[in-house]
């Protein structure tokens, strides 16, 4: 990476960190690459067509169960020591992310997980947040948009409740980072009208 790659990479984080502190969530737009979100959107058909991409449930894995009436998307897991090259460019990018986020705000962060979200049409999460009742480990949540010429008729929109403000809503465009505190923002993946809704969503964790 030369010195403008990394001052432009900077003012990302820096983006996303002034608007968790102004508002309550961050939110930039082209995070990565578009050769590196192809990629992204490739691995998650080949995942697809292989069937490896499975119901999403609720809770943690020690008291994981499916409800359909919470949420309907398909997810799978991306492993930390991936091989695969486009998910070793995002991995890279979300450590250097917690390095900052680390050195300037003192977030101690030791770790992250993320994985795949695949939400058909009419699929959806109701609202509620990233923390869980017996485990408290999830401290801020990031989600990246892989959705390629995304309009508002197409739906599937992030919504979030900031405390004390109005509801907003978020459009699932390629290369959109969105960060918010895990265990504060309530939100909502709304339904899409049109097509397969893809992204990637992540915890960073103390």
């Amino acid at each position: 990476m030369n010195d403008d790659d990394e001052i432009e990479e900077f003012k990302q984080f820096e983006q996303l960190i002034q608007g968790l502190i102004d508002r309550g969530y961050g939110c930039c737009d082209d995070f990565l690459l578009p050769k590196t979100m192809a990629g992204l959107r490739a691995n998650m058909e080949r995942l697809n067509a292989l069937g490896k991409l499975k119901q999403a449930g609720v809770g943690n894995k020690m008291v994981f169960h499916e409800d359909n009436l919470v949420r309907s998307d398909k997810m799978n897991w991306i492993e930390q020591d991936s091989a695969n090259t486009h998910e070793k460019v995002y991995l890279s990018k979300i450590w250097r992310f917690i390095h900052y986020l680390n050195n300037t705000c003192f977030a101690s962060i030791k770790n992250f997980e993320s994985h795949y979200a695949s939400y058909g049409v009419g699929n959806f999460y109701k609202r509620h947040i990233d923390q869980f009742k017996t485990e408290k480990g999830r401290k801020y949540s990031v989600v990246l948009y892989l959705n390629q010429d995304w309009k508002q008729d197409d739906g599937g929109m992030l919504a979030l409740y900031p405390k004390m403000a109005e509801q907003v809503n978020i459009l699932p465009i390629e290369g959109r980072m969105v960060f918010f505190r895990s265990d504060e923002m309530e939100h909502e993946v709304k339904p899409s009208a049109t097509r397969e809704r893809k992204s990637i969503a992540g915890w960073l964790k103390n």
